[in-house]
């Protein structure tokens, strides 16, 4: 690691700026909020700070001195940090140099080769004050960094963060159980946005309130079942990615790729519970009694599923299991295979033209048998089919035979969203023979309707068609 992140304290420093360009004025900006003294220095530096609204009567700081000529060096006295913002490249190189031999810790803006500090990117929800630096090698991804995680954290955190640390001491009073506390607070952070548009003294009392509650709850962890979407990480929701990241253990199944499992709190547990070729593993039994003791063990278990974990997951037998111990469970979505393959292929699920209804079933029946396929499918329809492939043949016979058009076309996505997505495209006559000719394997989607046709794939096709026909 090229540099030391610190966090230094504000009032014990005096913080030299010397410009009035429009990034020394933005270094003025971030340091005024802080109780640091700062000293602004440059012909015109009061003027630049008034178009900026920066003067002390705007900004009600009071340790700010403002001095409208060029740069002494007796500037340097007395001061702990020198930023650099001036736009001549003389009186930039003459205070580098009067500020190194002093060995004083000096930024020139926007210049990290000349400078021995730098100042990452920042952003606060209260007490909690949040740092980001690419050392200036990548100073987009930083800013990209910065924007996600500001969207992550919901700007009641900082109350609740003041509050909870006003009356820390009283909540490790009535919780006087480290492990229990850890979840109190946990669950506390969850619900930061309740306490949006509250003051701090009413949060307090409520953070009291939830403490006590807390205590005379139950005495075990808790449980989430979470959504991991269709594969790609960037389709997790921000509630599935903070649930992975405060995870003690995560039971995961095989449809989970590596790369949400990548997101996952690095000292977490791994519980591999899927089936395998040939292997059938723990079973549904196996893993109810998984969650169960793992969360009476007082620990914040996150089963993960893919897609999403009410659809075609048996989480019903995984809730029933979970009440019958009183542990606490919530069920967080997510965005299942059949949006995120629309997504990718640009398959309109309904359309004016061609479907107004969805219907969604599992080529996996429990008794092995196919019933009333003639209401699932047909004009005006979209039919959804997962783990269909196996059943392929079974799937285009019974449909057809029920009167749904051979020529009616069909998408056979396997692994949708990842980037080892592969999608073939035929009519439900010819279904089996995709589904053989190109080896499609587990997960994939079976879309059968006339909004196949849409598809950007094959509209490119006809496209490409056309233009050869014309020019032919």
């Amino acid at each position: 690691m090229s540099s030391i992140p610190v966090f230094l304290t504000a009032e014990k420093h005096h913080i030299l700026i010397v410009g009035a360009t429009s990034a020394a004025m933005a270094k003025v900006g971030l340091f005024t909020p802080t109780s640091a003294r700062i000293s602004v220095i440059a012909p015109g530096a009061e003027a630049a700070l008034k178009d900026a609204g920066l003067l002390p009567e705007d900004t009600g700081r009071e340790n700010m001195s403002i001095h409208n000529r060029v740069f002494a060096e007796d500037d340097l006295s007395g001061k702990t940090l020198v930023y650099i913002g001036v736009e001549d490249d003389l009186t930039e190189e003459r205070i580098l140099r009067l500020a190194n031999a002093r060995k004083l810790p000096v930024n020139v803006i926007d210049k990290p080769a000349k400078s021995n500090f730098t100042t990452p990117a920042q952003f606060q929800r209260g007490p909690l004050q949040v740092a980001f630096s690419s050392g200036g090698d990548a100073p987009v991804f930083v800013r990209r960094l910065r924007s996600s995680l500001e969207k992550l954290l919901p700007p009641s955190l900082g109350v609740l963060a003041a509050a909870a640390g006003a009356v820390r001491a009283r909540v490790k009073t009535i919780i006087p159980d480290g492990t229990r506390r850890r979840l109190f607070y946990d669950r506390l952070y969850d619900n930061a946005g309740t306490y949006a548009d509250l003051d701090q003294n009413e949060v307090e009392r409520l953070v009291l309130d939830a403490a006590r509650n807390h205590r005379v709850g139950a005495t075990t962890g808790q449980v989430q079942l979470v959504g991991a979407g269709p594969g790609d990480p960037d389709l997790l929701t921000i509630k599935a990615h903070r649930a992975l990241q405060q995870a003690d253990v995560i039971v995961y199944d095989r449809l989970v790729s590596r790369d949400v499992l990548a997101l996952a709190r690095r000292d977490a547990d791994l519980i591999f519970v899927g089936k395998r070729e040939g292997d059938h593993g723990i079973g549904q039994d196996g893993i109810n009694r998984v969650i169960v003791e793992e969360a009476l063990k007082g620990r914040r278990v996150v089963r993960l599923k893919g897609g999403d974990p009410l659809l075609f997951a048996r989480a019903g037998e995984e809730l029933e299991a979970l009440r019958a111990h009183d542990i606490h469970v919530e069920v967080v979505p997510g965005i299942s295979a059949f949006q995120g393959i629309a997504a990718t292929t640009q398959i309109p699920l309904t359309d004016r033209a061609h479907a107004s209804s969805i219907t969604l079933v599992t080529g996996h029946l429990k008794d092995g048998a196919y019933k009333d396929w003639a209401r699932l499918a047909g004009d005006g329809q979209t039919l959804a089919i997962y783990m269909g492939v196996k059943g392929a043949p079974k799937i285009s016979a019974g449909l057809i035979g029920e009167g749904v058009k051979a020529s009616t076309p069909v998408a056979v996505v396997e692994n949708g969203t990842r980037a080892n997505e592969r999608r073939f495209y035929g009519t439900l006559e010819t279904l089996p023979e995709v589904v053989l000719e190109n080896n499609v394997k587990s997960p994939a989607l079976l879309l059968i309707g006339d909004v196949v046709s849409t598809a950007a794939d094959l509209a490119w096709a006809n496209k490409e068609t056309e233009r050869l026909a014309a020019t032919a």
